[in-house]
């Protein structure tokens, strides 16, 4: 039975020009963050994930853990963590030691499939579709004159997406305009979300979908802070339009009172944030049992975007049969993000506003070791 051999990370970042600065209501940014997990196995094969946030300080929390999983089997994950887990409990889990962990846990899925020549998806479930629907993640503030809002949404309209996510979020009159604007270049078709970042309290929320309520919005996105369960269980009860929220959320017992407390609609785990593939589908098995829907976050590089098609696909459709209101959507983030589109050796395809499952085992991406050491800081 092969074992972890070695395991190495790298840290990468990728910096705009100030002037290029893109973001949400929370303020603005022009530096993309991230890092990779590189498992070797005792039988030479490698696998590599995708962790989320400030690479410096995922490189300690690696340090941290990587004596833990060094000559374990590589089928011990959920035992590994566990004893991390247990004896770091003081951490809690929204930080990076759950990144770190999400990067080790989907790398270990890839050296899985590469050494038994399996697809991830088939690891974690099966293959519902290898054609998997996408919403196009643009419409961000920017201070860039030639990337405004109607720029962004020029891009959109040239592709068939089946929906598109815009960041709103700086008061009831503006979102109405920015949706407005929204639904005028693009026509009443395409699914429309909008996402506010969690820069509201109750009150402004609900001033805000009432005034975007017209405009048939498919969801709104983080209307409150993370920590914020009793407002977003008061908000759901008074909501004209489903809300989801997922992405600052870590590791299933987080989402398990987002669920139990009925907060959301549609729920959005980030797989190199909420812990890996392992932790994103117990996330999915809770929310399915509660009837709710899953839509995973994709906010990050390559990696993470080919762990979220590998999930997606491996979700069943739950509770629809033949017909199916909505499929279940991926983020395909639009922002100027080079550990997105240069990472890997083969880009993933997009095809008339679809994900092409990559094909092959494990992942069934190689990484392009000149791009990672190109974007290398750590």
């Amino acid at each position: 039975m092969p074992s972890i051999a070695k395991l190495s990370f790298v840290g990468l970042e990728h910096v705009l020009p100030p002037e290029k600065a893109f973001g949400m209501a929370r303020g603005m940014g022009h530096r993309r963050p991230g890092g990779i997990v590189e498992i070797e196995t005792s039988d030479g094969v490698a696998g590599v994930g995708e962790v989320f946030g400030n690479p410096f300080v995922s490189r300690e929390y690696f340090r941290m853990v990587e004596p833990f999983f060094a000559g374990r089997s590589v089928y011990d994950f959920d035992h590994v963590e566990a004893e991390i887990r247990n004896r770091a409990y003081h951490l809690g889990v929204q930080n990076q030691l759950t990144a770190c962990l999400a990067g080790i846990n989907v790398a270990l899925f890839d050296a899985i499939g590469r050494t038994t020549n399996t697809r991830v998806c088939d690891l974690i479930g099966g293959c519902r579709s290898t054609r998997l629907p996408v919403y196009a993640s643009t419409g961000f503030f920017s201070k860039d004159v030639d990337r405004q809002l109607e720029h962004m949404l020029a891009e959109v309209k040239a592709h068939p997406y089946v929906g598109i996510k815009i960041k709103i979020g700086r008061g009831a009159r503006d979102d109405a305009a920015r949706v407005k604007q929204t639904r005028d270049a693009l026509g009443d078709d395409i699914l429309l979300i909008v996402d506010i970042n969690g820069n509201y309290t109750v009150d402004l929320a609900l001033e805000s979908m009432r005034a975007i309520e017209p405009y048939n919005i498919h969801w709104v996105e983080e209307p409150l802070p993370p920590s914020d369960l009793r407002g977003y269980a008061e908000l759901r009860a008074r909501a004209p339009m489903p809300i989801a929220a997922g992405e600052a959320h870590y590791a299933v017992r987080d989402f398990k009172q987002l669920i139990d407390g009925r907060c959301l609609d549609i729920v959005q785990p980030a797989i190199p944030t909420v812990g890996g593939l392992t932790e994103a589908k117990r996330i999915a098995f809770l929310a399915q049992a509660s009837n709710l829907r899953v839509s995973p976050h994709v906010w990050g590089g390559a990696l993470g975007l080919t762990a979220a098609c590998h999930f997606v696909a491996s979700l069943p459709s739950s509770p629809h049969t033949d017909n199916v209101p909505y499929p279940t959507l991926i983020e395909y983030d639009m922002s100027a993000n080079a550990l997105r589109t240069d990472l890997l050796a083969t880009p993933i395809r997009l095809d008339a506003g679809h994900l092409i499952l990559p094909d092959g085992p494990g992942l069934g991406v190689t990484l392009d070791r000149g791009q990672v050491e190109r974007y290398r800081v750590c």
